[in-house]
């Protein structure tokens, strides 16, 4: 039994000799992983490194074709042809340059992927390892070269046409021919402006005796006094607005007629005092009995207003009707009115309009001439169709 088994002293030196050839492995493989790392890394940064190059020496060939003079791109067809062939191939190296740059990204994005996936760590403690393989960042590059100029863009909108520039100096006169040709008569300007008139000429002998002409239609115009109204109806000129005027009521003599007063009479010579027997009084109106009119014109003093109508030759008042016949034009119509038939003093019969108004302020009952609404009186005049006691109308019409 004390034979076969194996003391701890015995065993000892198998347990170092394995862990020493692991520990050997360990250190083969991690030189062996990080030797093919440094290589991948310096081959592609080679790699960049020759893109680069050829990149910049391409922008370099470009700057170098673009630098053509304006006499050299102007100087004729050959030089039209050279600058064709140029542009093709400038549009050549454009495009081998952006063929670069398209690799250039494809590898670039190659290679973070191979970082990210080669030289993440999956423990935290190998962070150290990783960054001393990879090394410090390196510094930015230096600006690279201007790229080439883009293709011409499209032609702009054609400009506002300009404002016509100044009449240019007179030129010098030519010389004058030799007489071998005739010169030829131009075209007939334009018709030149009226002239001014000339001074009358002398008065010439009188001519015969011309026929006598037709007689004219006799249209001078009418005027007619609206009693009872200060205005004129439409279509009438107003010639002055008054009062009615006439002797008074009590007196034997003196005018029998009602007529037109202006507002504001006009003298000349003249005396104060009373030195004739002649007066004239206001008009008032006696309605006391039977007003008819739209106002209490009882006891004031009656208006009038003088109108003329320049279109019409005659005017026409008809008692007892209140409208005018065919072919006339009504200025107004109203009632017929005059003194009272049992006074002392007689007057004229006048038509007073149915909207009679009266001079305000006049209410004093101081008489004068009187107005009183006529009424029909049957005996001689027929009655029917007039009617005893009726107040007559009237109208005022003019042709």
């Amino acid at each position: 039994m004390d034979g076969k088994l194996i003391s701890s002293a015995e065993m000892k030196p198998v347990t170092t000799q394995s862990s020493t050839r692991v520990g050997l492995w360990v250190v083969i493989v991690c030189s062996i992983c990080a030797t093919f790392l440094i290589s991948n890394y310096l081959v592609v940064n080679e790699r960049m490194a020759a893109l680069e190059r050829k990149l910049e020496s391409l922008q370099r060939g470009e700057i170098l074709n673009s630098d053509v003079s304006f006499n050299e791109q102007t100087a004729g067809i050959d030089e039209h042809h050279a600058r064709r062939k140029r542009a093709l191939k400038r549009k050549a190296q454009v495009s081998a340059i952006a063929d670069f740059e398209k690799r250039l990204r494809a590898l670039e994005k190659r290679i973070d992927a191979n970082n990210r996936s080669v030289l993440t760590p999956s423990k935290h403690s190998d962070w150290w390892f990783l960054a001393y393989l990879r090394g410090r960042d390196g510094r930015d590059g230096r600006e690279g070269l201007m790229g080439p100029p883009g293709p011409p863009g499209k032609p702009g909108v054609p400009g506002i046409a300009g404002k016509p520039g100044a009449p240019g100096p007179k030129g010098e006169a030519g010389q004058s021919g030799n007489g071998t040709y005739k010169p030829v008569s131009g075209p007939p300007g334009p018709k030149g402006e009226q002239g001014p008139g000339g001074r009358p000429g002398r008065q010439g002998p009188q001519g015969p005796k011309g026929d006598r002409g037709r007689d004219g239609a006799g249209i001078t115009g009418v005027k007619y006094v609206r009693w009872g109204k200060t205005k004129c109806p439409s279509g009438a000129q107003l010639v002055y607005e008054g009062i009615i005027g006439s002797s008074y009521y009590g007196h034997h003599g003196g005018g029998g007629e009602y007529i037109c007063l202006p507002k504001v009479p006009k003298y000349d010579k003249y005396k104060d005092g009373y030195q004739s027997g002649s007066y004239i009084y206001g008009t008032e109106y006696e309605v006391k009995g039977f007003n008819p009119f739209k106002s209490n014109l009882h006891d004031h003093e009656a208006p009038c207003a003088v109108c003329y109508v320049s279109s019409r030759a005659t005017q026409l008042m008809i008692p007892a009707r209140n409208e005018c016949p065919s072919a006339w034009t009504e200025e107004y119509h109203g009632y017929l009115m005059s003194e009272n038939a049992r006074h002392k003093q007689s007057r004229n019969f006048i038509c007073v309009d149915r909207d009679a108004e009266f001079v305000h302020g006049s209410r004093a009952d101081l008489n004068g001439a009187l107005l009183y609404i006529v009424e029909g009186q049957c005996g001689s005049l027929p009655c029917l169709p007039y009617v005893a006691g009726r107040e007559l109308t009237c109208a005022v019409c003019t042709k």
